[in-house]
């Protein structure tokens, strides 16, 4: 499929999202929420970034990569109490938004660029570490 900006990623897809190893506290294994929280969050497309050692953020300390699974719990997370209660204003919009040249971001063209846009309440979160894994690259 010939994908466009703005077009929405669909489910089954994998994205990228990079951090520094330090915000894991020491010792936890499990992703921290916080590395979801931001409200449009920034990932690359492993369509267009197979390798994700290849990023920009590597050569920046940003090591650990997290590898969301774009799926329905993410998308249209439940309400924690009532399982079958999905909230509106918790759906996360998953975009395919590539940064051109034209773009001027101060680390040049970026075409596996994505966002995922949406109010990270802490249940959201929770999809997202629930949805995810990580691997360091060294």
């Amino acid at each position: 499929m010939n994908y466009q900006p703005n077009d929405e990623i669909p489910n089954g897809e994998v994205l990228f999202r990079y951090c520094n190893p330090a915000a894991f506290p020491d010792g936890q294994l499990e992703i921290p929420i916080s590395i979801f929280m931001d409200r449009s969050l920034s990932c690359d497309w492993k369509l267009f970034r197979q390798d994700p050692s290849t990023s920009f953020h590597i050569a920046e300390g940003k090591t650990r990569i997290i590898q969301i699974n774009v799926c329905e719990a993410i998308r249209n997370p439940v309400n924690p109490k009532r399982s079958t209660q999905i909230i509106r204003e918790w759906h996360q919009s998953i975009k395919y938004s590539p940064i051109t040249s034209s773009d001027h971001d101060i680390h040049g063209e970026n075409i596996a660029h994505s966002l995922i846009i949406g109010l990270k309440k802490a249940p959201v979160c929770e999809a997202f570490v629930a949805n995810s894994s990580w691997f360091d690259v060294v």
